[in-house]
């Protein structure tokens, strides 16, 4: 573990769903004449649970930039606007999904595990549920020394954070069993705080840290989704959406010097990623100023 942060102050981003920030930087850089940047570009660490445990594996560990990671997510879960969910929820057809995404990606094979011990800028993780005691596990793409280290394909990764009971069935890996990551850890800021501690070892992380970003779906009157599971699924996510924020906001109490100097920001987006390239979400005032001022902070020289 490194005990230092060294001169370059850190970037972290948690997803408990989709992303809405990048094209808006890149927008910036432009105008700059800098070079598009992905999120593995920007970001120290990325972590994520149930569907945002899927775009942080695409974004930090394929290295996509948004537009495949929006593609890739489409084809994964084809959503139409009237919010219905296509019968493609069984685990080998999600698994053979998942193989068609990283095979189309350049040097990476989907036997390959998500640590393969390279150093890479961005370290990413995503978060699964034990099925037998309901505990949190961090599947990393990098190593933590003194953390339990499961040896999971990138498939078996993507599986274990998004494995919901009634949805897909629970993904054994060793001999551990995982259920949706959503489950035990429904908004994993706290849990990008916590490793971010294991990895850096910062005496102050709050005064370590440049730009903490938290992009969620849990916005109030979120519309459930709909589909054959009806009665799981609507409940589960209602509840998931009630107790994300309520996560955000008690890290928010506990940020709020952070926020209040613009170096905290949460970003919340209805249903995972069909909406993050709509106008409409730009549209809101309030979430317009905060973009402004993240994108701002983002676009700071290191130091």
């Amino acid at each position: 573990m490194s005990t230092t942060t060294g001169e370059r102050k850190l970037r972290l981003l948690s997803l408990d769903g989709g992303g809405v920030f990048m094209d808006e930087l890149n927008s910036k850089r432009k105008e700059r004449s800098l070079p598009p940047l992905k999120p593995c570009d920007v970001f120290d660490l990325i972590g994520g649970t149930s569907t945002g445990g899927l775009i942080v594996i695409m974004l930090g560990r394929l290295e996509m930039d948004v537009d495949q990671c929006i593609t890739a997510y489409n084809d994964l879960f084809p959503i139409g606007w009237s919010g219905n969910i296509t019968a493609k929820f069984s685990s080998s057809t999600l698994g053979d999904q998942i193989k068609k995404v990283i095979e189309a990606c350049p040097g990476v094979a989907p036997t390959d595990l998500p640590n393969d011990n390279r150093e890479r800028r961005c370290r990413v993780f995503v978060c699964a549920t034990a099925k037998e005691n309901g505990s949190t596990t961090r599947l990393r793409s990098y190593t933590v020394a003194g953390e339990l280290e499961v040896k999971a394909t990138i498939i078996e990764a993507a599986l274990a954070t998004s494995a919901a009971t009634s949805l897909l069935e629970p993904v054994t890996i060793g001999r551990l069993t995982f259920v949706d990551g959503a489950l035990g850890v429904k908004n994993p800021v706290g849990e990008v705080e916590s490793e971010a501690l294991n990895i850096w070892g910062a005496k102050s992380l709050r005064a370590a840290v440049k730009c903490f970003v938290s992009v969620g779906t849990g916005v109030g009157g979120t519309t459930p989704i709909q589909d054959s599971v009806t009665g799981f699924f609507s409940e589960t996510l209602v509840r998931i959406s009630t107790e994300t924020e309520a996560t955000a906001r008690s890290f928010l109490d506990r940020w709020r010097v952070q926020y209040e100097g613009q170096r905290y920001f949460r970003f919340n987006v209805q249903q995972g990623l069909q909406n993050v390239a709509t106008a409409d979400y730009l549209g809101h005032m309030e979430q317009r100023v905060q973009l402004e001022r993240c994108i701002s902070t983002l676009l700071e020289p290191q130091g």
